[in-house]
């Protein structure tokens, strides 16, 4: 059994369609442990959101493998997928992705709804999880749009969480927050790591968030550029 839970080989990904074929990434190989904090970094464009997209399983690889928790998933279909990814894997999106008319129990009950849970279960993992982020759990009846940016994607982190994942995949989580809010959204997942153990791969292009992350990987024009490892 291998140490790392993620282990992407050799990915690539090229987009086509009639008239143009854009490559975005051009040969990318990593290995992730469980419980680490990692970073992606790199300007727009870089491939970044490629690449957590294939590691999510919410894309295929052009070439390559994805291994995960020690399956390779790399030709699952989409039903395969699915269930993997509600067992495995939760995302944060930087635009939330919180529906409007739910209030913010019932969007994190929503994840434990498609996997199967009981209502009653439901509630009360939902409210175990909104009680472990300050100041959500008083905020359970309200709806999204009487939240603040930053509240909101608290509630988007408690529905990623609440099915208890292996891996918590952050795409650029502070991009629509002021900085002081970024940065306590990104103290958030670096305590739920360290406390209930989720490996983090989290993308972003901003300096002040990467400080959190055990190592950072830069990648520009689709391919890793370099490693930094701190906070050893």
């Amino acid at each position: 059994m291998s140490n790392y839970i993620i282990e992407a080989i050799n990915l690539k990904k090229v987009y086509k369609s009639k008239k143009v074929e854009y490559v975005a990434l051009r040969g990318i190989s990593l290995k992730v442990k469980k419980g680490e904090f990692i970073v992606i970094a790199g300007p727009s464009g870089s491939g970044k959101t490629t690449l957590l997209d294939l590691l999510g399983l919410l894309d295929s690889p052009t070439e390559g493998r994805i291994i995960i928790n020690n399956r390779d998933v790399t030709n699952f279909d989409e039903d395969k997928r699915a269930i993997f990814r509600r067992k495995y894997i939760g995302f944060v999106f930087q635009s939330y992705n919180l529906i409007t008319y739910l209030t913010v129990l019932e969007n994190v009950e929503l994840a434990l709804a498609a996997a199967g849970v009981p209502v009653w279960r439901r509630r009360e993992k939902a409210e175990e999880i909104l009680s472990m982020i300050p100041g959500m759990l008083e905020l359970k009846n309200k709806k999204p749009n009487e939240l603040s940016g930053g509240q909101q994607q608290r509630v988007a982190i408690a529905r990623a969480l609440v099915n208890d994942p292996k891996i918590l995949l952050a795409d650029e989580p502070t991009a629509n927050l002021d900085s002081k809010t970024g940065e306590a959204i990104v103290e958030l997942i670096k305590k739920l790591n360290e406390q209930r153990g989720v490996t983090v791969v989290m993308a972003t292009h901003d300096p002040d968030m990467m400080k959190y992350a055990d190592r950072i990987i830069y990648i520009r024009d689709g391919l890793i550029e370099k490693e930094v490892i701190q906070n050893e």
